[in-house]
């Protein structure tokens, strides 16, 4: 869970309850909030793992930039380069926050064996060397290669400074997938044993230990 710069990175693994909600601060204020949730399948060898939490404050996150000083890159997950996210994963991944000012360029350093998908959260630019345009709330499906290229528009909306996107990777599983309401497992029999599990109270709850 992204909110406002900060990262609730949970592994659910054997069952945990959860909540997300916005900080208390801005629940008394309110306001606008925003909020990405993004889910990481667990190979079936880790699907019954311990649960865990990890919270990571803006400030923990790695910053980079490009050479000509118009990106900001951080590193919340995973690797890019030589340069390692806070994040601790289970499995090979990358999470990468992009704020791309106008008229910026940037080539960025990709593992040719993961996959890589580009959210937009605001702004409007383009993505891979044949410059495809994508604006906020859409999707791009990277193809195969060992980096990845973004441009922002020179012109962004009078509410947008820059183009912000994020950016997710990883190792692909290539296994079933089973799911059901909260629950993705690798079988329907497994899905079963989730909600037996939920209903006789076997799940772990947060406020947990944040490791």
């Amino acid at each position: 869970m992204i909110e406002n710069g900060a990262t609730q990175w949970m592994t659910a693994g054997a069952g945990i309850l959860h909540i997300e909600r916005p900080p208390d601060a801005l629940i008394d204020s309110g306001g606008l909030f925003h909020g990405v949730q993004l889910w990481v399948n667990l190979p079936a060898r880790l699907k019954m793992t311990n649960p865990r939490y990890q919270d990571i404050g803006a400030q923990a996150v790695t910053l980079l930039t490009n050479e000509n000083g118009d990106a900001i890159i951080r590193v919340i997950a995973g690797s890019l380069g030589e340069v390692n996210g806070p994040g601790n994963t289970h499995t090979p991944i990358s999470l990468l926050h992009v704020t791309l000012l106008p008229g910026g360029q940037l080539l960025l350093p990709w593992n040719p064996q993961y996959n890589a998908l580009t959210y937009v959260l605001a702004g409007s630019g383009t993505v891979g060397i044949d410059q495809r345009p994508i604006a906020e709330g859409q999707m791009a499906v990277h193809e195969d290669g060992d980096f990845l290229a973004l441009s922002s528009n020179a012109s962004q909306d009078s509410r947008t400074h820059a183009f912000e996107v994020l950016i997710l990777g990883g190792e692909p599983i290539g296994e079933p997938v089973a799911t059901y309401g909260p629950f993705v497992m690798n079988t329907r029999a497994e899905l079963q044993q989730a909600f037996e599990d939920y209903e006789a109270g076997r799940l772990g709850q947060i406020p947990a230990a944040h490791i």
